[in-house]
């Protein structure tokens, strides 16, 4: 059988979801290991990681060489174990007998810049790096509110919502189960803190859009996409994150309940609903074929959609790495086919179906 390898960063990351995966692995032809890239030992050529047991339903560690086929689900960040784990998988990208099921995106600006390029760059908020407080404090006098947000960043972290009000800066941020504001009485203290905060990320800015309900709860539309065994693009599901009262993200880890997208839009309060719906679909459809016309070829995204109460829609984080949870929360019965879907895209490539990354993809 041919080798199906899962990276993370640790052995720990999505076991749930991994150990799903794997429980597919022999029906499509599969052994499943899972690994970290930095236990590549360049003497044996081979990774410490461990492998999946179907008829035990259990992993094993083992060493073993570089699987066939990779699957990257490497959360990267700035710290130097993530920095050599994605220079080993740069590297592993070079070799010729080995296949990624998809590449990644770029940080978040560079996503942006090609974005705001396309036919797409009416949905998308404008957006510049944050390179200095003094340069953040002339933008607030103009742009009031604004966010800030980690051009690397993942799961809602590490995003602030700045207001200047009666004379202080008033910074709020969601920190998983508890919701955190400073107010800062004098722009010197708000400039010390900021610069604080840029040594350790960089960060760009955003206007404001005020993307919640009447009742002050933010939410969002989660779309996930994936190519299927044609290796053509299908819009999977969508599903509704709703946060909580007064928070400024919907995530989960936030506290952000889940709705199915027909259920929303049912009781949505926006009076064209079906030019909604179809805008949302045009957006999905359209957005593949423009990522991967600069970008090395796809696997799967997850397209994160804002709504005002106007009904304006925009694009508000493309993520080449989705999680799942709001798609199975929202619609358990497709469980099997998203478990199933990495390893069977890897079969259609090593059955001798795989395009040039190069070509364009259809829609399906």
């Amino acid at each position: 059988m041919s080798s199906f390898g899962i990276m993370t960063l640790s052995l720990e990351n999505e076991k749930s979801y991994i150990t799903e995966i794997a429980k597919f692995g022999e029906a499509t032809g599969f052994n499943v290991y899972q690994f970290v890239p930095s236990s590549y030992n360049p003497l044996t050529e081979k990774v410490s990681g461990k492998v999946f047991d179907k008829d035990k339903n259990a992993w094993y560690k083992q060493d073993f060489p570089i699987p066939d086929f990779l699957y990257d689900r490497c959360y990267y960040q700035d710290d130097a174990h993530s920095r050599q784990c994605k220079n080993i998988v740069e590297w592993l990208k070079q070799k010729e007998d080995t296949v990624f099921i998809g590449n990644g995106l770029p940080n978040k600006l560079k996503l942006y810049d090609v974005l705001k390029a396309s036919k797409l760059n009416a949905y998308i908020p404008k957006s510049k790096p944050v390179l200095s407080a003094e340069e953040l404090l002339e933008e607030l006098s103009f742009v009031n509110p604004i966010m800030i947000k980690p051009i690397n960043g993942s799961q809602g972290n590490g995003i602030y919502f700045i207001k200047e009000q009666n004379s202080c800066i008033h910074v709020r941020t969601d920190k998983k189960a508890k919701h955190v504001e400073h107010i800062f009485s004098d722009k010197e203290k708000f400039s010390r803190w900021l610069a604080q905060l840029l040594q350790k990320n960089d960060y760009f800015s955003q206007v404001y859009l005020p993307l919640c309900t009447a009742q002050k709860q933010p939410f969002d539309i989660r779309a996930l996409l994936q190519k299927n065994e044609q290796n053509t693009w299908e819009i999977v599901e969508k599903g509704i994150r709703l946060g909580t009262e007064g928070r400024i993200i919907s995530n989960l880890s936030a506290g952000a309940a889940v709705i199915p997208f027909k259920e929303w839009l049912e009781n949505a309060p926006y009076t064209m609903k079906s030019f909604i719906e179809t805008e949302i679909d045009d957006i999905l459809t359209t957005l593949p074929p423009i990522l991967e016309q600069t970008f090395p070829a796809l696997f799967e995204l997850g397209v994160d959609i804002g709504i005002t109460e106007n009904g304006s829609l925009w694009i508000l984080d493309v993520n080449s790495k989705p999680g799942r949870k709001v798609i199975l929360q929202a619609y358990p019965d497709l469980s099997g086919k998203l478990y199933r879907a990495p390893l069977a895209y890897a079969a259609m490539l090593r059955d001798g179906q795989r395009r040039n990354s190069n070509e364009k993809t259809l829609f399906y």
